[in-house]
């Protein structure tokens, strides 16, 4: 009897180590397998997380890019802006006061001696410091003579230091005058007409320019 009992638990042992190495073999197998499963999650999880730091300065730099562009475009257009409204605003300042040497008008005369006969319908009168009833003078010395000489010196451009005065005198009225004057060095020859505004003074009313002095006065 103790010579079968031993023989069939020899016979059973082999049998049991082999359930023992299969059983070991998945063990083995499941533990490799938890481990290339946590190895991947580890790996895939580092790679998120390089990629999101690569993102982040690469979406910095986009937005300052986008930030440097806006601003300038900013100033361009105020800068336009303001070169529209400029002309805008200088337009009506040149429409409402039209200059002088577009109301000048320039005509030719029957009379030899004058080159041409000048015009203006906006000349200014010489601001006058006399009062009450005007009388026109040709004393040298008067206020009257003094705005006459300021009239004529206004209207041809010539200085008081750099005028002859040919001859000032009425002409046809006590509210009229009439001036030749030349440069001191004879180049430049006019011939004045001016006449008198109440409260105002002289105003020039017609500059000829004259190529002689011979017959002009």
């Amino acid at each position: 009897m103790s010579e079968r009992k031993t023989r069939s638990s020899r016979h059973l042992q082999p049998s049991r180590n082999k359930k023992l190495d299969k059983l070991l073999n998945v063990l083995i197998g499941i533990v490799v397998i938890l481990i290339i499963i946590t190895a991947t999650f580890v790996f895939k999880w580092q790679d998120d997380a390089g990629k999101a730091e690569k993102d982040e300065p690469i979406q910095e730099q986009k937005n300052d890019k986008k930030d440097v562009k806006e601003e300038p475009s900013k100033e361009q257009k105020n800068d336009e802006s303001a070169q529209e409204e400029k002309p805008a605003k200088e337009e009506p300042t040149k429409e409402s006061q039209p200059s002088e040497q577009d109301s000048t008008t320039e005509t030719t005369s029957d009379n030899p001696i004058v080159d041409k006969v000048i015009t203006n319908k906006n000349w200014e009168p010489t601001p006058t410091t006399q009062s009450g009833q005007h009388v026109s003078s040709y004393d040298e010395k008067s206020v009257d003579w003094a705005e006459k000489v300021a009239t004529v010196a206004a209207v041809t451009g010539i200085e008081k230091d750099n005028m002859i005065i040919w001859r000032m005198g009425n002409n046809g009225s006590a509210n009229s005058a009439i001036a030749t004057v030349s440069t001191n060095d004879k180049t430049n020859m006019y011939r004045v007409s001016m006449e008198w505004v109440d409260n105002e003074g002289w105003t020039p009313v017609k500059l000829e320019q004259l190529n002689t002095l011979n017959g002009a006065y």
